[in-house]
C-alpha cells in the first residue's frame, strides 16, 4: 500500500496521491488529482471537466455547466446549440433497466417499508423495477458502476418515459433510479414517476450523490412524499477538499439539497431521507465520519445513516477493503454524534486489514 509522502503513518491512493490533512494545506497537491480525473475521462472519450468559461449556463443538474456553442455538459447528455442548452436525445434518456425480486439488498434495506411487509402473505411476486442511468455528474475514482461511463459515452440503449414506465406491470411494487446517477436525470425519472403511479401506487426510491437541480427537488419531494418511498444521499466525505479529490466535483449542492429534504422528511409518515457513508480506507476515517454524522445529525438526529463497507475498483484499486475494526469505531463515533439509527452494511465485504483510520 502506498504511503503519503509527508505522513508516512497513512495509507492512500496512487491516484490522488495524498492523504486528506495534506489536500487540505494545498491547492498544489489537490491538481494531482484533478489531472487524474481530467486524463481518466479524455482516455474514455469523456468531457475532462466541468465546463466553466462559457456564457450559456446548463441548470439541469447542479454542476451548472457554463458552455459555449458546440460545447458538451459533463454529463454528455446536453450540449449548446445557437446559443441555448438542448438535451442530445430529445426526452429520451441512456438508462437500462431489469427486475429485483423482493425483498431486495439497498442501502435502506432495513428501514424499507415494502421490506418490511409480510410480501410472503401479501404477494410472493412483488417485485422492484431497478433503473440505471447511464449518465453521472460526478465522476468518483472508486465507482463501483463503471459501466455507466461507456453508455455515457456511446449515449445508449435509449428510452422514453413512455417506455420505461411501460416495462411495469401488476407486480411491481416499487421502482429505484441509480446509476451513474439520478440526478443529471431528473426530468426524465419524475415524468416515469408520475406515469407509472397514475392508475396505482408504486413507491419511488433514489439512489444518488444528491447533486439535483434545486428546479426539481422538489417535485421530487413531492413524489417520494406521496408514493411513500425513500431517498438516499451518499454523503461521501463533509471536507470539501476530499470530496473533490474523490468525485471532481463539489459537496456544496448535496449539503444544501440533503438539509432542504431533511426538512420536508418531518412531513412524512414512511423513511423519506436516508444518508450513506462509504468507508473508503485513508480518506474516510473516524475524523471524516465526525463531521458526516455531526452533520445529519444537526439536520434530524432520527435520519438512518448506513456505514458502507468499501470494495477496491476503478483506479483506487490500490486501497484495501474497509477493516472491521474501522467500521465498528465509525458507528460508535457517529452514535457520538447524536445519530440514533446507524448500521453498518454489506459486512460480508469487511476485512481484518490493519490500518489508520483515524
Amino acid at each position: 500500500m502506498m504511503r503519503c509522502p509527508n505522513h508516512q503513518n497513512r495509507i492512500v491512493s496512487q491516484s490522488i496521491g495524498y492523504c486528506p490533512e495534506c489536500l487540505a494545506e494545498g491547492s498544489e497537491r489537490m491538481g494531482h488529482s484533478m489531472e487524474q480525473h481530467r486524463r481518466l475521462r479524455q482516455d474514455e472519450a469523456l468531457v475532462g471537466k466541468i465546463p466553466s468559461d462559457g456564457q450559456v449556463v446548463c441548470g439541469e443538474c447542479s454542476n451548472h455547466c457554463k458552455m459555449n456553442e458546440g460545447d458538451t455538459g459533463f454529463c454528455h447528455l446536453r450540449q449548446v446549440q445557437d446559443g441555448t442548452v438542448v438535451h442530445k436525445y430529445g426526452e429520451k434518456a441512456v438508462v437500462r433497466w431489469y427486475f429485483d425480486p423482493l425483498p431486495t439488498n439497498c442501502v435502506a434495506d432495513w428501514v424499507c417499508p415494502v421490506r418490511n411487509q409480510k410480501i410472503d402473505q401479501w404477494n410472493s411476486r412483488l417485485k422492484n423495477l431497478a433503473v440505471f442511468y447511464g449518465s453521472c455528474n460526478s465522476d468518483c475514482l472508486f465507482c463501483q458502476n463503471t459501466s455507466y461511463r461507456q453508455m455515457m459515452a456511446q449515449g445508449e440503449p435509449l428510452m422514453t418515459p413512455q417506455e420505461l414506465a411501460g416495462v411495469a406491470d401488476e407486480n411491481t411494487a416499487c421502482v429505484c433510479y441509480f446509476g451513474g446517477d439520478p440526478s443529471c436525470n431528473a426530468k426524465h425519472s419524475i415524468t416515469v414517476s408520475r406515469l407509472l403511479n397514475e392508475n396505482r401506487q408504486v413507491r419511488v426510491c433514489y439512489e444518488t450523490n444528491g447533486k439535483i437541480s434545486r428546479k426539481y427537488l422538489n417535485d421530487i419531494a413531492d413524489i417520494l412524499l406521496q408514493s411513500g418511498g425513500t431517498i438516499k444521499f451518499d454523503l461521501k466525505a463533509m471536507t470539501s477538499q476530499v470530496y473533490q479529490a474523490l468525485t471532481g466535483t463539489s459537496n456544496e449542492a448535496v449539503i444544501r439539497n440533503f438539509r432542504i429534504l431533511a426538512e420536508k422528511g418531518f412531513q412524512s409518515e414512511n423513511t423519506f431521507l436516508v444518508a450513506s457513508i462509504l468507508l473508503i480506507p485513508g480518506y474516510v476515517g473516524l475524523e471524516e465520519v465526525r463531521r458526516i454524522a455531526s452533520f445529519v445529525a444537526e439536520c434530524d438526529s432520527s435520519i438512518p445513516t448506513a456505514l458502507l463497507g468499501f470494495q477496491p475498483h476503478h483506479v483506487m484499486s490500490d486501497l484495501p477493503r474497509t477493516s472491521r475494526k474501522h467500521a465498528e469505531v465509525a458507528k460508535k463515533v457517529a452514535e457520538e454524534e447524536g445519530l440514533t439509527n446507524v448500521r453498518i452494511g454489506n459486512r460480508g465485504l469487511l476485512s481484518l486489514a490493519e490500518y489508520n483510520y483515524q
